[in-house]
């Protein structure tokens, strides 16, 4: 059986496909950091977890080289899905309440993820357990920790062991062709930390870093209270920014989730306050999308098929949370069917020069159309914002001189 640190020129090629689709799901992807990640010694990534399997997806793309991920056993029951899983380089993380016999089984997984560290491969565990589509951290669970614990035990003396915290930021949870960013925080050498702490219970090496992780991490991304004043506190950041989110007076706060309400009642984008010569960028917006406007409809009616069956399945999600990933999935499945069907389609309806032009444009259908009604929805609410709501203009310049 092939190792999963092996090169499997399967996999390779199957990269392609998913990074195009993921990047595709995005208006733009920063990456920040990527210095900070060793090349000297075994890796283990520590990402926060918002935004289900789109965060593993983001990872993923951001390296050429093969990622491997840890994922709740239970959905490797099926044979089936255990294949398809271990050939996406996903291993299984048997939890307490998953039986003895799972546990048992852990073991095994282990041994395969210290084999793969061992062999230069990074490994990606979310150390927070579970998604929340929130800014801001659950409580740090200790299973990247006592991973890396172990992989120090038996490759410590060969190479050092670290945790490479990772911030991952989404502008907006739920709808695609918005930005996120990806920081990696500077590697917390777990190999030293442990060779100078001999005298240090088990315990206490666990908590010391727990405790380093997550203050790593919420130095990477807009981490807010996790209390009543969240919201607030979120609406505060998208106008004044993170640090003064996190140090608003409770005045402030009130005022930011009124204008938040106030805002969203009115159907009206954050992202339209605060535009310097709006007038002239409407107008300008406005003159672009009726120069392509003929591929605006070119590209609804050919990806139409998929963007209707996306649209159909994330309206009976109900974790919010899966939409973009519903939505990746239906691309990834259906663009190699659509590829064949617009190809004959085509050969048929136009001649052969024609044919080839349609083709490549059909295959950023789906992408145009998402596009367009991010764009569009923010251009409406640019428009809507040049009509009046004088009283939200000026409740977003206050809030907006608490800028730190």
């Amino acid at each position: 059986m092939r190792k999963l640190y092996e090169k499997d020129w399967k996999y390779s090629w199957g990269r392609i496909g998913v990074d195009d689709v993921t990047r595709s799901m995005f208006s733009a992807i920063t990456s920040e950091g990527k210095e900070n990640v060793p090349e000297d010694g075994a890796v283990l990534l520590a990402p926060n977890h918002c935004n289900t399997v789109m965060d593993a997806l983001l990872i993923l793309q951001d390296w050429k080289e093969a990622t491997l991920f840890g994922a709740r056993a239970d959905i490797f029951r099926k044979p089936l899905v255990n294949k398809i899983l271990r050939f996406l380089r996903i291993l299984p993380l048997p939890r307490s309440r998953d039986g003895a016999k799972a546990v048992l089984a852990n073991r095994s997984t282990m041994d395969e993820v210290i084999e793969c560290l061992d062999h230069g491969m990074r490994y990606c565990m979310f150390c927070e357990g579970t998604h929340r589509p929130m800014h801001s951290l659950l409580p740090l669970k200790k299973g990247l920790v006592r991973t890396a614990l172990l992989a120090n035990e038996r490759i410590g003396s060969r190479k050092p062991v670290y945790i490479v915290p990772v911030g991952l930021e989404y502008q907006d949870f739920y709808r695609i062709r918005t930005p996120v960013r990806i920081r990696y925080g500077e590697a917390i050498n777990v190999t030293g930390f442990v060779a100078s702490n001999p005298e240090l219970p088990e315990s206490r090496i666990y908590r010391a870093l727990l405790d380093q992780i997550r203050e790593s991490l919420s130095s990477l991304i807009t981490c807010l209270p996790d209390d009543g004043t969240y919201e607030g506190r979120w609406a505060m950041a998208k106008v004044a920014g993170a640090e003064a989110a996190t140090t608003a007076a409770e005045e402030d706060i009130r005022k930011a989730e009124d204008f938040e309400r106030k805002r969203r009642s009115e159907r009206l984008s954050s992202w339209s306050f605060g535009k310097e010569k709006p007038v002239r960028a409407v107008a300008l917006r406005c003159v672009v999308a009726l120069l392509l406007l003929p591929l605006i409809l070119f590209a609804t009616v050919v990806s139409a098929p998929m963007w209707l069956l996306a649209e159909w399945l994330t309206g009976r999600i109900k974790d919010k949370a899966f939409v973009r990933t519903a939505r990746f999935g239906v691309k990834f499945v259906m663009m190699p069917l659509m590829l064949v069907i617009w190809a004959f389609a085509f050969s048929q309806l136009f001649p052969p020069a024609w044919a080839c032009v349609a083709l490549p444009l059909s295959l950023g259908s789906f992408t145009v159309f998402y596009e367009t009604l991010e764009r569009g929805r923010v251009l409406v609410s640019d428009i809507r914002l040049l009509s009046g709501h004088d009283a939200l203009k000026k409740s977003y310049e206050l809030l907006k001189t608490k800028r730190i």
